[in-house]
């Protein structure tokens, strides 16, 4: 899943870096968002109730 979000990050620095759409960059933006949103919760979770699978 790390690898995933790294992948995410790097691409919403090329959509700024190459000066792509104001859309592009805040669509790569979103899903970067909910992604680590998800990852947190989902750790969060695991770490707070313990008997939750993960």
């Amino acid at each position: 899943m790390d690898a995933l979000l790294f992948a995410g990050l790097f691409a919403t620095f090329l959509c700024v870096v190459g000066q792509k759409s104001r859309m592009a960059a805040v669509a790569a933006w979103s899903v970067m968002f909910a992604a680590v949103v998800w990852l947190a919760a989902h750790h969060v979770t695991g770490a707070v109730v313990p008997g939750l699978p993960q």
